[in-house]
């Protein structure tokens, strides 16, 4: 294949903006942001459902207190009828006395029962209701933090895309002054190994890093100057320039 130098020359132009275009894509899809979304939402998932946990505890504790409650206001209405019919002194038969007498102590013992239970389910009732309280603040923190992770994000796509646009329009100038079947086999170079050419610098091949062998270095100094050449190390495109020291 034969190219004139000048179109060569802008052969590395182009594959410098590719390496570029490929630091930028790279850039784009590894954002910071974009991780720790994926963290963000993890959380957000686990502090929703501990929410739900939390308010249906609140509402299960709510729900027991008011049970206590509709058995407490029976009881203490009875235990007061029963109090002021024994303060009447209207009872004369003994046994029925008593029997009323017995059934205000069990009455007394049982709603003494259950306002210690309601004691202790309306400390439970406080403390779910605090727990649920501080993990829905928890959970509206997290909003905010996460509409704030999504803003740096945009704005970081944003920078990345305007980057990527411009070398992308750069590239396709450059790629202009680049012969077609030059611009082909560069190309599908680059497809396979991500890199389609390197300068030649003092006998070393930028694309691959390796020093060019004995035998190729005595080829390439006597080929023509439109010459196409690859390297024998990595098979990309070498090109020749005034700094290669030939």
């Amino acid at each position: 294949m034969k190219a004139a130098p000048q179109e060569q020359w802008r052969l590395l132009d182009v594959a410098e903006t590719d390496r570029l275009l490929a630091q930028a894509k790279h850039r784009r899809a590894s954002l910071p942001e974009l991780a720790e979304l994926k963290d963000l939402a993890v959380q957000r998932r686990d502090l929703a459902e501990e929410v739900v946990r939390l308010a249906t505890e609140a509402s299960d504790v709510a729900e027991e207190e008011a049970r206590i409650e509709h058995d407490l206001e029976p009881a203490r209405a009875r235990l007061a009828r029963n109090e002021a019919t024994v303060e009447a002194g209207t009872i004369s038969d003994h046994k029925a006395l008593k029997s009323l007498t017995e059934e205000i102590d069990h009455l007394r013992g049982r709603i003494s029962d259950l306002e210690d239970a309601q004691l202790e389910v309306m400390q439970r009732r406080e403390d779910a209701d605090k727990a649920h309280a501080e993990a829905d603040r928890h959970r509206l923190e997290l909003d905010d933090h996460i509409r704030t992770v999504l803003a740096s994000r945009d704005a970081g796509l944003a920078e990345a895309d305007r980057t990527i646009a411009r070398l992308t329009e750069q590239r396709r100038a450059q790629a202009a002054g680049v012969p077609a079947d030059l611009l082909k086999l560069y190309d599908m170079l680059r497809e396979k190994t991500g890199i389609g050419a390197g300068r030649l610098m003092r006998g070393v091949c930028e694309a691959c890093g390796l020093t060019v062998n004995a035998a190729q270095m005595r080829q390439i100094v006597v080929a023509a100057e439109d010459e196409v050449l690859r390297c024998e190390e990595c098979d990309r495109i070498l090109v020749r320039t005034p700094e290669s020291g030939l």
